[in-house]
């Protein structure tokens, strides 16, 4: 596009539409600015066959000169490469897939590239909700009644992604979509909205943790909702560019496999067709933690723009022509060394093994118990006795026991509940060997060594169940002592140092037991630590490791950690900061989501 005939800055506006049949018009449009004659090229993508229309316009903004004549002229040149395939799908085997390429007008030079940046993960609804809605507001003037279906998914990330919801069946149509709506919401545990949408998803960034998605739809036939209520959708992540992957062509279909043969690129003669093959990503190249059945998606290019686009063929989707391509996730394989390994070196009879199995299914029994009813907590408290008393020196077990006892949230004598929970804890803590963990920790093991990796596993999970056992102890401590208003001591070391000036504090005792363990001023054991500078006075410590804490879970908020700090603020004295905090508390954490 090259202009003249003026001397202040102009902009133009460029549109270009095409109507294909079944579909919608495909449209491309930008905006120019020329502060002086000059010229300018632009590149977008054609459907052959079909009329365009180019319009170009001066913009209305353009100054001094909106409404003065400017010269334009245009060369339109045609390029094209046509393809057998607009979609590109790997089945998940090493099988390529191929595509044949011919010129369309002149020679072009034939350069693919593909890449997959994205992951599809698959989600069924775990609950869905059929109503009628109001007959006032949602009846058809026929007397049809409206009805609403409401589909719940739940899905969680261990770091901070950038996500979209794709549901294929609705997306992307409204007047030839028979349903009359559909919204869909995202939300945290907290019942904090991170993203809304409908027809057209967008993409949203959301921090580690679990979420929410609730899906809604309306119709007036039952029927049709009714064979929508294990609807499938996917949320689709964008991958880190480290973890994106750049896939490879080659000239023969066992190019994949035996490693040659490997295409780069050709010139296309008009009229001469070339084939090549696109091969699937090598397994070892696979995003961590990705399950069979997802899918990894992308988009592929076959021809280069000489202006405009540099980016060394790593991103096709920035080049005017791309296609999609699509990766299904195949099963993982099997480690036949591994399994070959864990029955050679086992050494235990089938009757020692008969005894763990039945063990463990009776511990599996224990935790599926519901205590919400006095029956429920009848019969795990008889079950627990019985198992406590066959394995008394059994850590798991009593680890599964202590974690009971903390999820009871409907007791009466709160004292007594948590001289259960310490009781619970103590018997943890007294079944761990600390002389043997702290030995084992303290050497570097050689993890070439037989057996090294299931002996480190063991001992982590022994660390963890100490340090929890250690942790919820002494919350249970600074509970008791806030119900009774004094510190807690060992009735023995009492008796010990009766008569002495001072008097043993379990919770300081406790407290230093577990620092030698874990870091206390994590996250996760944060708040012992937070409780621990409270008890002696240090409002100010407590506040800062608390602020620290929060920022660095990553997370959506915990509730609890919010209203501690709202009370040591209360505690220090600064009103208009426990003002500033209260009001946030209903973003933070709302008593309800918002409706549809």
């Amino acid at each position: 596009m090259k202009t003249s005939g003026f001397s202040t800055a102009r902009r133009f506006f460029i549109d270009s539409v095409q109507i294909s049949p079944l579909q919608r018009p495909i449209k491309w449009e930008s905006v120019a600015t020329f502060s002086s004659p000059s010229s300018k090229s632009f590149s977008f993508a054609v459907e052959g066959g079909r009329t365009m229309e180019l319009a170009i316009a001066q913009f209305w903004s353009s100054g001094v000169g909106s409404h003065d004549t400017t010269s334009v002229d245009f060369e339109i040149e045609f390029h094209g490469i046509s393809i057998n395939k607009q979609e590109i799908i790997l089945d998940g085997s090493e099988a390529p897939v191929r595509v044949d390429a011919e010129a369309l007008l002149l020679l072009e030079n034939l350069a693919p590239a593909a890449v997959l940046n994205k992951v599809r993960i698959p989600y069924r609804p775990v609950d869905s909700k059929l109503s009628t809605l109001s007959a006032e507001r949602d009846q058809l003037p026929s007397g049809k009644q409206t009805l609403a279906l409401l589909l719940t998914y739940k899905f969680k990330f261990e770091e901070g992604a950038e996500i979209k919801p794709y549901i294929p069946l609705l997306n992307n149509r409204i007047y030839d979509n028979k349903f009359e709506a559909q919204f869909y919401m995202i939300s945290d545990t907290n019942k904090r909205v991170y993203a809304m949408g409908d027809v057209y998803p967008e993409t949203a960034k959301l921090p580690k943790g679990e979420y929410t998605l609730q899906l809604y739809l309306r119709h007036d036939n039952v029927q049709y909702l009714e064979k929508m209520k294990q609807l499938v959708i996917f949320i689709e992540k964008k991958l880190d560019e480290k973890e994106s992957i750049q896939l490879s062509f080659y000239t023969q279909p066992d190019g994949p496999v035996i490693g040659n043969s490997s295409f780069k690129s050709s010139v296309l003669i008009p009229g001469a067709k070339e084939a090549f093959y696109v091969a699937p990503p090598a397994k070892d190249k696979l995003p961590k933690g990705v399950a069979a059945g997802s899918v990894l998606v992308g988009a592929i290019s076959y021809g280069k723009v000489s202006f405009g686009v540099n980016n060394e063929g790593k991103n096709p989707e920035k080049n005017p022509v791309s296609y999609s391509v699509s990766y299904i996730v195949p099963p993982t394989p099997i480690d036949v060394d591994k399994g070959k390994g864990s029955s050679s070196t086992c050494t235990k009879s089938v009757a020692e093994q008969l005894e763990e199995e039945i063990r463990d299914a009776k511990i599996r029994v224990l935790s599926n118990i519901k205590q919400s009813t006095d029956e429920g907590r009848s019969d795990w408290k008889k079950l627990s006795i019985s198992l406590k008393s066959e394995y008394p020196k059994y850590t798991p077990l009593l680890a599964k026991i202590l974690e009971a006892l903390i999820s009871q949230n409907n007791f009466e004598d709160k004292i007594h509940h948590y001289e259960e929970i310490v009781g619970a804890a103590d018997e943890v803590i007294e079944s761990i060997d600390t002389d043997e963990l702290a030995k084992y920790f303290s050497i570097k093991s050689d993890p070439e060594e037989e057996g090294a990796e299931k002996t480190k596993k063991k001992m982590d999970t022994t660390r963890d169940q100490l340090a929890d056992a250690l942790y919820q102890k002494g919350l249970a401590l600074a509970e008791i002592e806030l119900l009774k208003g004094k510190k807690v001591v060992d009735k023995e070391d009492a008796k010990a140092v009766e008569g002495s000036s001072t008097q043993p504090d379990l919770f300081e005792e406790n407290f230093k037991e577990l620092q030698k363990w874990v870091g206390v001023k994590s996250s996760q054991y944060g708040t012992i630590f937070v409780i621990r500078e409270r008890r002696e006075g240090r409002l100010g410590t407590a506040l800062k490791v608390l602020s620290d804490m929060i920022q660095e879970d990553g997370s959506p908020p915990k509730k609890k950690f919010y209203d501690l700090k709202i009370s040591l603020l209360e505690e220090i004295g600064w009103a208009h900061l426990v003002s500033y905090e209260k009001q946030w508390m209903s973003v933070r954490f709302p008593p309800s989501l918002p409706l549809f």
